[in-house]
């Protein structure tokens, strides 16, 4: 059988669409191939997931605040001027708090303290600020408890990390309405309370100032008058966050008068109350029992340089300071804590933030700070400056 001209013309024509059709489907899967993307969304479910590379090298050093010359307009205006980096904000990961009800008393002291003081009174300033003290937590540049995120750098020449720790604000009691709120602020956050808006957030600053770290950091989002910011690269992804708490907490004796409302269960006084206190006083190495003024020496740790007296009754309240000094005279650093009474007096140490409500004296000497400060509670025993006053008690 033999096929005519015509015949073979349209076998030839459809020979020649069948492999045009051929060559396109391989055109096509050739560019489904170079162009992953333009596939629907399917894997494999063999396929291995590629996780975004964590950070490499030391952990970025956590500089204190040095800011600009510029007067506050041109400041906002700078600020202004800077965008916040594209996409949406990667919140933080709850934080669960694993530590003791004690050490949980200090965090909280130390978390509201940092929120009130740093942000105003200002419950969605507060929130903020509480996230950004819990980031760096987590974060191996930083320490790795709340009370050392919050007082790091207080002692240092070069400057801290909050600014209230260093510039007198301390001095200021807080009202009690105010303070109430930011211990319960503080609490949320350690109950893992997450303010989404700052994410990952390290740093921040007032929008009236510009610091020379800025330009270095992403900004995230500007929360009434503060903007956050975070560690660019690996080190502020959430990959760097690995930083895990590790208790004691160590309060600063500055806020040890606000520390003891901080305690979310009330310790009943006869629970736990630990051996009994000694009746008889404890001798100190090289301080005799006169210049003790009639004070009884309760606890003590030498090693640790920390004491606990009950005061004697009708004592003058200069010589509690006497005796203070006599007692750290040769110790480098040194806390002296004195009762009025002895129903109050600790029975253990170290001193429950319970028992910080009935302080009547305190002293610490440091050697960080190169300080040597006596408090007394001026609501017992008045005193004519007021920075002698425990927290509290002015």
């Amino acid at each position: 059988m033999t096929m005519s001209d015509a015949g073979l013309g349209r076998c030839l024509r459809r020979l020649a669409i069948v492999l045009g059709g051929l060559g396109l489907l391989a055109l096509l899967l050739f560019a489904a191939a170079r162009h992953p993307g333009a596939q629907q969304a399917r894997i494999h479910p063999h396929a291995v997931r590629v996780k975004p590379a964590l950070p490499t090298g030391p952990a970025p050093i956590a500089e204190p605040m040095k800011i600009a010359a510029l007067t506050p307009a041109q400041a906002r205006a700078s600020n202004a001027a800077v965008p916040p980096v594209p996409g949406a904000v990667e919140p933080a990961k709850p934080f669960a708090y694993l530590g003791t009800s004690v050490d949980h008393a200090a965090a909280q002291a130390c978390l509201a303290a940092a929120v009130y003081y740093e942000a105003g009174d200002d419950a969605v300033g507060e929130q903020a600020v509480a996230q950004v003290v819990l980031n760096r937590l987590r974060h191996p540049a930083f320490p790795k408890t709340v009370c050392g995120v919050v007082f790091a750098g207080a002692g240092r020449k070069t400057g801290c990390q909050f600014t209230f720790t260093c510039d007198g604000s301390l001095t200021r009691v807080p009202p009690l309405a105010a303070w109430a709120r930011a211990r319960e602020i503080a609490a949320a956050a350690l109950s893992g309370s997450v303010d989404k808006a700052v994410g990952l957030s390290t740093y921040y600053h007032a929008e009236f100032v510009v610091p020379y770290w800025r330009d270095t950091l992403d900004k995230v989002a500007t929360v009434h008058s503060q903007i956050f910011y975070r560690w660019r690269g690996g080190w502020g992804r959430p990959g760097a966050f690995s930083g895990r708490y590790a208790a004691p907490e160590l309060i600063d004796p500055r806020i040890v008068g606000l520390a003891g409302p901080a305690i979310d269960a009330p310790i009943a006084p006869d629970v736990d109350a630990g051996p009994a206190v000694p009746r008889t006083s404890l001798a100190i190495a090289g301080v005799p029992r006169a210049a003790l003024k009639g004070a009884v020496v309760r606890l003590k740790d030498d090693d640790a340089g920390q004491y606990v007296l009950q005061l004697a009754p009708g004592a003058a309240p200069s010589g509690f300071a006497v005796t203070a000094f006599t007692i750290c005279a040769d110790k480098p650093d040194c806390l002296v804590l004195a009762w009025a009474d002895e129903r109050d007096t600790p029975r253990v140490l170290p001193v429950l933030p319970m028992a910080m409500r009935s302080l009547a004296f305190l002293y610490r000497k440091s050697s960080v700070l190169g300080t040597a400060r006596p408090a007394w509670d001026c609501r017992r025993y008045p005193r004519s400056v007021r920075g002698q006053c425990l927290p509290g008690s002015g």
